[in-house]
């Protein structure tokens, strides 16, 4: 038995003594490292936030409550709509 095919052909036919790891300490640290990101982001969309809600730009203005507005605004002045992106990337 010396190789990853023979073996798993093996564990295969006898699925009831198959045997994985399952890294609980590695998930564990990865699911804290991953919430801390989305801390953060989720920090950081607050701030851009309000910042857009109590602008001067009528555009801006308008995020807080129209997702058609904010979804559809020049990339330039949707730093919100961005991140919103970017932290539903972290979420999936």
């Amino acid at each position: 038995m010396g190789d990853y095919s023979r073996l798993a052909a093996l564990l295969g036919a006898h699925h009831q003594v198959a045997f994985f790891r399952r890294f609980a300490t590695l998930n564990t640290k990865n699911l804290l490292y991953l919430q801390s990101e989305l801390i953060h982001l989720e920090g950081e969309l607050s701030n851009i936030a309000l910042e857009d809600q109590t602008s001067t730009d009528p555009e801006k203005s308008l995020f807080h409550v129209s997702l058609f507005e904010l979804k559809n605004s020049d990339p330039a002045k949707s730093l919100q709509w961005q991140k919103v992106l970017e932290a539903r990337k972290k979420l999936k």
